[in-house]
């Protein structure tokens, strides 16, 4: 009898372990994350989907027209990702990502409460914006954007600004150029991508070695603080993009040693793979050029079906 009970008290610890033991774990549930649990789930993998909180930055967008077949909020689309998903059998936690480690051939996820074990992992953690500009939470959504594929169709023959890094940016400047009236590129730098704007450089003016210091007007943009070697001044502007300033939330993977770029964003190759195997990432963590709802949902696809090939 003693000799069972043992037998059948090991058994249910084996048991317990297992249940903590996935084919794919993603950590971030925005566009790129949902859609990755989306693919694996329906695959057949034991996924398990960990973020901090459910749609990621998607959340913000007011107005969301360049998903085909719909228009609507961000969070009403994140909505219908989230409740398509829970019709499968997949688990998602709402919780804080400590650290992740390297453990044999797979990978351990300790969050604030609980450890996780897993085969492949997708890192579909996005960005974050820590510095905000004064006047810049006013207006998000009024004037203030952080997609120029999201939202350019709004400032069709506006005038407009963007700021921008060093070298970086090129499609979206002349995705806004192709529609607005006139572009300020506003760069903290030099701005070093000019030979790729040639053919809207009429359309463009490039504020090299200048900061964005305030967004300005009542209710919605109208003006913007910018502050270069010579002093201060204010433009008029019906709109401004930032596509600087937002973080990777990479700081808990470090431990894995990922090859990253200079902006601490994780390099990927074509199938979403990092440069540790088993590990792949997907959406705005990554060194995509191109951001959005669109290109996040398709690397999460991409990510998930090749983390299903890898397992194989």
């Amino acid at each position: 009898m003693l000799a069972k009970y043992k037998n059948e008290y090991v058994l249910s610890i084996f048991m317990e372990e297992e249940k903590n033991i996935y084919d794919v774990i993603i950590v971030g549930a925005g566009p790129a994350g949902l859609t990755s649990a989306l693919f694996s789930v329906r695959d057949g993998l034991k996924t398990l989907v960990v973020a901090r909180t459910l749609g990621g930055t998607a959340n913000s967008i007011l107005k969301l027209e360049n998903w085909p077949g719909y228009k609507g909020t961000g969070i009403e689309l994140m909505k219908n990702f989230y409740e398509q998903l829970k019709s499968y059998p997949i688990e998602v936690i709402v919780d804080d990502v400590q650290s992740v480690e390297k453990k044999g051939e797979g990978f351990v996820i300790k969050t604030s409460s609980k450890e996780f074990g897993t085969k492949t992992l997708i890192l579909a953690t996005g960005t974050k914006r820590e510095n905000k500009i004064p006047g810049e939470e006013k207006f998000v959504g009024k004037g203030v954007s952080y997609c120029a594929t999201c939202d350019a169709f709004f400032f069709k023959d506006k005038t407009i600004a963007i700021v921008v890094w060093e070298d970086s940016s090129a499609e979206e400047i002349i995705t806004l150029a192709n529609l607005a009236q006139k572009v300020y590129v506003v760069c903290d730098k030099k701005f070093k991508a000019k030979r790729e704007l040639k053919k809207v450089k009429k359309k463009i003016e490039i504020m090299n070695n200048s900061v964005l210091t305030e967004i300005k007007g009542e209710d919605k943009v109208q003006g913007l603080m910018i502050k270069d070697r010579k002093g201060e001044k204010e433009i008029n502007v019906d709109g401004v993009f930032i596509v600087i300033g937002a973080t990777p939330i990479t700081e808990f993977a470090k431990k894995l040693k990922l090859k990253m770029n200079k902006e601490n964003f994780i390099v990927v190759n074509e199938g979403m793979e990092t440069s540790v195997k088993g590990i792949f990432a997907a959406g705005d963590v990554i060194n995509s050029t191109i951001k959005g709802v669109l290109t996040s949902s398709a690397q999460g696809a991409i990510a998930a079906k090749n983390a299903e090939e890898f397992l194989q």
